[in-house]
């Protein structure tokens, strides 16, 4: 028996139905996966604040690859529990491994956070600004700023856990001087805790100026990121 007319449009009304509750389901779980990931991100940067490594190192990957200003790159969970208890540690948690000390400051502040989940539901990318206070007390006072890029998975139990940081420092500078007139630090290679691979990217701190590179292209025009060279002291006030 032949369909009516009227049951080929009921069967094509479902049909598209059907399709578009598929990607209403899509948008859903994207919408999300980029909730569970600016939490993730949140509580990474709490955690850091406290330097409460034991809780902070179980948000990474196991393969997982750091990378901080010029320190160079650490591959895998242990050697980055080695870079933040070793060296890091020495810092915010001298009396230990885990935790500030009385008159210790050490806050890392993530904001403007954005936030990509690819279309396999199993990446994400993310860009991040990290605002530092840190101090101890009688002793020194620093403000720190830089941008922070994140790529991120997502294991078999669903959930999301940070594969590869990568912090491109800014400015790090004496309260007192602050970012007027100090110059930043560019830093380097540990000796102490030796890297696995030599840094990414050669850059300079402030006064330098340097756009780390955004994974997301422009959301109006759609154009790919397309780097920019950094600017030089002999430019100071050009604009081309």
């Amino acid at each position: 028996m032949n369909a009516s007319p009227q049951d080929d449009l009921m069967l094509r009304r479902i049909a598209a139905l059907e399709a578009e509750l598929v990607q209403v389901q899509r948008r859903l779980a994207r919408a999300e996966d980029i909730e569970l990931i600016n939490k993730l991100t949140r509580i990474y940067g709490y955690y850091l604040d406290k330097a409460l490594w034991d809780e902070l190192l179980p948000l990474f990957t196991d393969d997982c690859e750091v990378e901080i200003s010029a320190l160079g790159v650490y591959v895998g969970r242990a050697q980055l529990e080695k870079l933040f208890k070793e060296f890091l540690g020495q810092g915010p948690a001298r009396s230990g491994p885990n935790g500030l000390l009385w008159g210790q400051l050490y806050n890392h502040m993530m904001v403007q956070g954005v936030v990509h989940v690819e279309e396999d539901g199993r990446r994400a990318h993310g860009r991040w600004r990290s605002f530092m206070q840190l101090a101890e007390f009688g002793k020194y006072g620093r403000w720190g700023e830089g941008v922070e890029t994140f790529s991120y998975e997502k294991d078999d139990s669903g959930r999301w856990r940070i594969a590869r940081m990568h912090f491109y420092r800014t400015f790090h500078t004496p309260y007192e001087e602050s970012w007027a007139t100090a110059v930043s630090a560019r830093g380097g290679l540990l000796q102490a805790v030796r890297p696995d691979r030599p840094s990414t990217e050669n850059y300079e701190p402030w006064p330098g100026v340097y756009i780390p590179p955004f994974h997301y292209p422009n959301p109006i025009t759609g154009r790919a990121w397309v780097p920019v060279p950094p600017a030089r002291e002999q430019d100071r006030g050009e604009r081309s």
